[in-house]
């Protein structure tokens, strides 16, 4: 089945809420989205349904559809969804990999060692732009290659809308410096070294140290930029919170 309208304007929408194009409290103009993409605004509608649903916007009567603010819970919820699938598809993903399947995993982490390398030698603090596009897209490439291996088109399904709702929050909590980027490079190579080894149960392992490394991590500076703001006193507009503020407004 090919893709719909409805997937492409979702797919836009997508792109603009990892990219960090659309932020969170920030109004979503489906006129824009229609034009942006050349479709009709029906479309778009039920894109926009989907992403309300998967708690990546809200929408308020009488008010319009906004960008949602990242929720610790989400987030968490989000990591445990993968570490339950992926490492429990891995013993089915290390029996059927085949020799093509088993290069490009080898190719995705010399792609992201070479994002690392790439970081320390230019001395920059954060890794951003397209070198940043090129290590998330290796990252993903591995994970679903895997999934794919284990015949389980679902858990595929399911994987890339959590690995996008991983993106989104990301552009609130990682910040892939050379440490981060060097220790998710290091954690994919050793899978790929135990399933290179055809061991199923150690691949398995480190895949689950990953993904909980990854969302200790996540964690760490999520709770760190909420304190921040908060002393600031610029915390992320919530849309839900400011509409029913100013509802309340309007009766005191």
């Amino acid at each position: 089945m090919g893709e719909t309208l409805s997937d492409v304007a979702y797919r836009h929408i997508s792109k603009k809420l990892v990219s960090g194009e659309l932020v969170a409290g920030q109004k979503l103009s489906e006129q824009t989205i229609a034009a942006e993409c050349g479709i009709s605004r029906t479309p778009v509608r039920e894109a926009v349904r989907r992403l309300t649903e998967e708690g990546l916007l809200y929408q308020i009567p009488s008010s319009g559809t906004y960008v949602a603010r990242p929720d610790r819970r989400q987030l968490i919820d989000a990591f445990e969804v993968r570490m339950a699938l992926e490492t429990f598809a891995m013993e089915r993903a290390v029996r059927n990999l085949t020799k093509a399947n088993r290069d490009e995993l080898r190719k995705a982490c010399e792609t992201m060692h070479a994002m690392a390398v790439s970081l320390r030698t230019r001395r920059r603090p954060l890794l951003e732009g397209r070198p940043l596009v090129t290590f998330l897209t290796a990252d993903l490439s591995f994970h679903l290659l895997l999934l794919k291996a284990a015949g389980n088109h679902l858990a595929i399904k399911i994987v890339t809308n959590v690995y996008q709702r991983n993106l989104f929050f990301g552009q609130y909590s990682h910040k892939r410096d050379l440490r981060h980027v060097a220790w998710a490079w290091r954690q994919h190579a050793e899978v790929e070294r135990a399933i290179r080894r055809g061991d199923p149960s150690a691949a398995a392992r480190w895949m689950h140290a990953h993904i909980s490394w990854s969302m200790a991590d996540a964690l760490t500076a999520f709770d760190a930029a909420t304190a921040a703001a908060t002393r600031s006193g610029r915390a992320p507009s919530d849309p839900v919170h400011d509409a029913l503020a100013q509802i309340t407004a309007r009766f005191t």
